[in-house]
């Protein structure tokens, strides 16, 4: 009985605190409600079970795997070219709904909720500093059929995304509140964002920069700096020791990096052309001396597990060796390719390979450069008013790091999906900047206009005294 009585007070508070929530993001949660529905019906119209054929596949066997045997696998094989983030979640998701349909139908649905809470998290970013309004116009964005398509796929982009937002929003209520609470939110953030993609490994420099911006207290973050790097060796500790036991090598996180290298020197201009170099020489022996262990008497490689994991080294070896060529025969090339041309096409690129509600790729590609020019007008907007100037800095160096991130190895649209919100965020906060500057540039204008206005007034009524005549003349 007296059980009841207290937990009765406890569940009112519980509902009002929910009622308070709803109350206060209605309309963020109506725009969520609407985005689940947009994806399920593009479910519906490409099928349950609709795929790449690619990663999403291994992606989903590697996770079956795990839960089966408790390896980590990707395309067929024991791995270390991804990090455990999928092969762990849908190995949960396989204990409960089976390896058919089923599973198929949970995951997308998952996937789904993580996409929708990644509007949620745009849109409170947003609302920290502007009116509701503007983080409701800020995440229609993510109605755009590219992300309801992409959502349809079991890749990494999509828990990714909604980490990697919860992640900016978390650093940002740091600085602002100073409250322990988001540190460890955004610590357990970024580290699940890391099991999903290496990448975001550096995501904690750019937010020590920025709470440094903002005056947040030094010894805390000194303090919370070591404790996440204590974090993230719990992880990278075991994690390298499994990779050396496999395959002999230190590997903190990943070594998938070989291939995209490769291709992205085929990206660009000038690059060397396959005929003029000698790959014999300094790619096929270099392998076969580094890794002679694994070569039997027949030339095969053993175990089977290492043969994707030296294909990839061997991609990475040819990648150094067609750089190192490029830079001899034709530098300018190089250097245009990788800081403008690569990073160019990463920007103007949509990952839409399927069309949905008969919205085609380039009128998604015309409004992106729209957004493209506003954001770089925000940016210089709030720079004039001094106005958000730290946020806005902080989306820009996130976003353009991660675009010369990626563009060192190979420019993919894939790979820039992710990073889009962040320009939606951009929009959502530059609305009243744009505004205070077309007020402040109005204001200016009539400003010169008046005073040239009341000078003609005054040249025009000095022109007619001298028409008339003097009081001693006398008019005939």
């Amino acid at each position: 009985m007296m059980t009841t009585r207290i937990r009765r007070p406890q569940m009112k508070a519980a509902g009002s605190r929910l009622k308070a929530f709803v109350l206060e993001n209605k309309w963020i949660l109506l725009v969520m409600a609407l985005l689940f529905i947009e994806r399920f019906y593009a479910m519906y119209r490409l099928g349950i079970t609709y795929s790449l054929g690619s990663d999403d596949v291994s992606y989903v066997i590697s996770g079956i795997t795990f839960k089966n045997t408790g390896a980590i696998t990707m395309h067929g094989s024991l791995s270390a070219q991804i990090m455990p983030g999928m092969p762990v979640l849908i190995g949960l998701f396989s204990m409960v709904f089976g390896e058919g349909k089923l599973l198929w139908l949970a995951l997308k649905l998952f996937w789904f909720v993580m996409g929708s809470f990644s509007a949620f998290f745009a849109y409170k970013i947003v609302t920290l500093y502007t009116p509701k309004w503007c983080g409701i116009v800020a995440v229609l964005g993510f109605f755009w059929p590219d992300f309801a398509w992409m959502d349809n796929l079991i890749l990494t982009e999509t828990p990714f995304l909604v980490l990697f937002l919860a992640m900016i929003y978390f650093t940002l209520m740091m600085g602002r509140t100073g409250k322990n609470l988001y540190f460890w939110l955004c610590m357990a953030a970024y580290m699940l964002a890391l099991m999903f993609k290496a990448n975001i490994a550096p995501y904690p420099v750019f937010a020590l920069v920025y709470l440094l911006i903002v005056k947040y207290n030094f010894k805390k973050l000194m303090k919370q700096a070591l404790v996440l790097a204590c974090a993230v060796l719990c992880f990278v500790i075991p994690w390298s020791i499994r990779n050396y036991i496999h395959y002999d090598a230190f590997i903190p996180l990943t070594w998938g990096s070989g291939n995209p290298l490769l291709l992205g020197t085929y990206q660009g201009h000038g690059y060397p052309a396959d005929e003029n170099l000698d790959y014999e020489t300094n790619v096929d022996e270099v392998v076969k001396e580094k890794f002679s262990e694994y070569y039997d008497e027949d030339g095969n490689i053993t175990p089977d597990y290492m043969k994707r994991y030296i294909s990839l080294e061997s991609d990475g070896i040819k990648a150094r060796y067609r750089l190192a060529e490029w830079a001899k025969t034709n530098p300018l090339s190089l250097i245009d390719s990788y800081l403008i041309e690569k990073p160019s096409d990463m920007i103007h690129s949509v990952f839409y390979w399927e069309e949905l509600f008969d919205i085609s790729a380039d009128t998604i590609l015309f409004w992106r450069d729209i957004n493209w020019v506003l954001c770089i007008l925000i940016v210089c907007a709030a720079l004039y008013l001094k106005k958000y100037r730290s946020i806005l800095l902080l989306l820009s160096a996130l976003y353009l790091g991660n675009i010369y991130i990626y563009a060192m190895t190979f420019s993919y649209s894939r790979y820039a999906a992710t990073l889009l919100p962040l320009r939606f965020i951009a929009i959502g906060i530059g609305i009243p900047l744009l505004i205070d500057l077309g007020r402040r540039l109005y204001q200016q204008v009539v400003a010169f206009r008046v005073p040239s206005a009341g000078k003609q007034a005054t040249e025009d009524a000095n022109s007619k005294q001298e028409a008339l005549p003097a009081a001693d003349e006398k008019v005939v």
